[in-house]
């Protein structure tokens, strides 16, 4: 999959994919996985899924 960069994407969009990113990890998915299947790098899919932890 190629990568998206994030930075010319809509905040709507950018909220979907962190919500897809809680939703796989929820599903057991591990983060280099998600990361594979989302397009979006493994720091940014960790601190989703770290802000989602906390209440974020």
């Amino acid at each position: 999959m190629d990568k998206e960069d994030a930075r010319f994407q809509k905040l709507e969009q950018l909220h979907e994919r962190r919500k897809q990113v809680v939703r796989l990890h929820r599903r057991g998915v591990g983060v280099m996985s998600i990361a594979a299947l989302t397009g979006l790098s493994y720091p940014t899919v960790r601190k989703a899924i770290d802000l989602f932890a906390v209440g974020g």
